[in-house]
């Protein structure tokens, strides 16, 4: 497909992950091809896709024909699969179908969903070594250099690589979070990215903001890391933050200040973010220890029972959960 060939009029509501630069490239190339599309950002976990289902019963209900939803940039855990497939079926039953685009692993069960239904379509790479940007411009705009170029972006910033020179978006979208207008930001950094537009003076003033706030966040998190050695030989550590820190960044100093082999990055909600600095680290199985945990291998996240204002109880929930999976690893 050229890039002439982009502008279909279907009903359509992109959903897509909101915490990082492939979720927002995946949305910015699936409005190349749906520009009309609503727009909905999301994380994981069961109570965000009931929030979500809501607002596609509502959006579904007020529109007339039939549509498409694509979810982006999202896996399914199984504590999730339940309301999911009740919202298949509202869709279904309105005539509207899905598009799931994906690259987090899958359980067998999550899959099923997808088994021997038309309405119902997976893309999703189980290799591993490509991210959802890519996926969605491969299925939806293969050939559009617009769209090629900002998959090969989410992928240099999902992958860690530094294999060209790119505006500072990762950060950016992390200070967008912590604004009121939050969602307001993200979907015009979609449409402006969606119109090839990577960075403009008014993205520039935001994130000279963010940078004095950064830098105050870093500092006072340094101040607090903790580490522990594990029964197995690995060193953790766990690292209590604010917003403002994007955490895949900020893990590089962590490693370079400590050399342990997994650092858990967590914040007064309770949410946590694990990052390795060790291959043989599986931070998806040790997030699978945790709340609704999930990720990749090199990345993954969760959330935590203990108090976040109690540090000792926070490093031994999860120096208990990175034990628990070198014994399932073993």
């Amino acid at each position: 497909m050229n890039e002439t060939q982009i502008g279909n009029r279907l009903n359509s509501i992109i959903v897509t992950h909101e915490s990082d630069v492939d979720g927002v490239f995946s949305a910015s190339i699936a409005l190349m091809r749906y520009p009309q599309s609503k727009l909905v950002f999301t994380s994981y976990g069961k109570d965000n896709f009931l929030r979500i289902s809501d607002l596609i019963y509502k959006e579904v209900v007020s529109t007339q024909g039939s549509g498409l939803v694509i979810f982006t940039d999202l896996g399914l855990n199984d504590d999730s699969i339940s309301s999911i497939s009740d919202t298949f079926s509202f869709l279904m039953s309105n005539s509207w179908s899905v598009l799931w685009i994906d690259h987090h692993p899958w359980s067998e069960s999550a899959l099923h969903l997808f088994d021997n239904n038309k309405a119902l379509q997976l893309v999703i790479d189980k290799g591993g070594n490509k991210c959802a940007s890519e996926l969605i411009y491969e299925h939806l705009l293969y050939g559009n250099n617009r769209a090629k170029q900002l998959a090969s972006i989410a992928h240099t910033t999902d992958y860690l690589l530094k294999d060209q020179d790119i505006p500072p978006l990762p950060e950016l979208i992390v200070y967008y979070r912590t604004l009121s207008n939050f969602y307001s930001k993200l979907t015009l950094l979609a449409k402006r990215t969606s119109d090839g537009v990577l960075w403009d003076t008014e993205m520039q003033a935001d994130y000279n903001t963010y940078v004095n706030l950064r830098n105050e966040a870093k500092s006072n998190s340094l101040k607090m890391v903790r580490t522990q050695k594990l029964s197995g030989g690995l060193n953790i550590a766990v690292v209590p933050v604010s917003s403002y820190i994007q955490t895949s960044l900020f893990s590089e100093e962590i490693f370079q200040k400590t050399a342990v082999d997994v650092a858990f990055f967590f914040n007064k909600e309770g949410k946590v973010s694990i990052r390795r600095n060790n291959p043989i680290i599986e931070c998806n199985n040790i997030a699978n220890e945790l709340i609704e945990g999930g990720g990749h291998e090199y990345a993954a996240g969760g959330k935590m029972k203990s108090d976040p204002g109690q540090i000792d109880e926070v490093l031994k929930e999860l120096e208990n959960a990175t034990e628990a999976w070198l014994k399932k690893r073993k």
